[in-house]
């Protein structure tokens, strides 16, 4: 039976090609969806903007050390201010859905704490139209062009990268160890920070390995499916945690004050049971498959 033939990595070129490509492809994607906010302040494009924004960020923290310096440090502080402005609202959206969905009765649509949450999310929208109209897209949009340009063979030499892959290897074990050192203490109940850490340290595995299938051509859809699955579970009960800091914020009657309390407090002891049964169920171990 004759055997399977042994699949190559793509060499240096095709690696800097494509990366090339990836890098440019998403800035554009962000300035894509940053006009069609301004344009319409969808609320689908605002999301998905905060998405695009976290993606640009983990292509440009995989390709930094390849790059010349000049403005890299400016643009990666500008698109972090980003994303953790468009935050605001996605809380403010995703605690409206939660607390609708649990209530009693169809009255409750209109209760102090819909409202309150409704004008604040008037207040958001508005920071977020002056902000994305101050966003400095045509000066970063130079910065990026360089950053593409010049992630090339002679920056290779010049850091003494001489494989790329190595390079990729090394990338992939520093992001998998906060998750090896968290997972373990993430499942007592007062480890709420280390749940927080965990869930960031996962969605920038997985975002670095979204990165490297398309680098390589590799197949990770098991492992990208597996951190979805953390992801998606530790993002809920970081919302929970975001809902409470909110509504400590908001001015309610003692009443329903009390009651959303009550429905996030059971929340959380429901996805940290659902939690602590993933990671039995499907355990997350160390994985990089050229």
């Amino acid at each position: 039976m004759p055997s399977k033939p042994v699949r190559l990595p793509p060499d240096t070129a095709t690696i800097l090609e494509r990366s090339r490509g990836i890098l440019f492809a998403q800035w554009e994607e962000l300035l894509r969806l940053r006009r069609a906010v301004l344009k319409s302040f969808d609320t689908d494009d605002i999301h998905d903007l905060r998405v695009a924004s976290r993606r640009i960020r983990a292509v440009l923290e995989l390709y930094y050390p390849l790059v010349p310096k000049g403005s890299k440090a400016e643009l990666r502080e500008s698109v972090r201010k980003l994303t953790r402005m468009l935050g605001g609202l996605r809380n403010i959206d995703e605690a409206q859905i939660f607390f609708r969905s649990r209530a009693n009765s169809d009255a409750s649509g209109d209760s102090r704490l819909c409202r309150t949450l409704s004008k604040l999310r008037s207040r958001e929208l508005r920071r977020i139209g002056k902000a994305l109209k101050n966003f400095d897209h045509r000066n970063l949009d130079r910065t990026v062009r360089q950053i593409v340009a010049g992630l090339n063979e002679d920056c290779l030499a010049e850091r003494n990268r001489f494989s790329l892959l190595a390079c990729f290897s090394e990338v992939s074990i520093r992001l998998y160890l906060p998750i090896h050192q968290l997972l373990a203490v993430s499942t007592a109940p007062g480890q709420r920070a280390s749940r927080h850490a965990l869930r960031i340290a996962i969605k920038k595995w997985r975002y670095f390995f979204e990165i490297i299938a398309q680098v390589l051509g590799s197949d990770y859809t098991h492992i990208l499916e597996l951190l979805k699955e953390y992801q998606s579970l530790l993002g809920r009960m970081n919302d929970i945690a975001e809902f409470g800091e909110l509504l400590a914020r908001l001015e309610l009657p003692r009443h329903e004050r009390e009651q959303a309390e009550e429905l996030l407090l059971a929340e959380d002891a429901l996805l940290l049971e659902s939690f602590t049964e993933l990671i039995g169920r499907k355990p997350l171990a160390y994985t990089f498959l050229i």
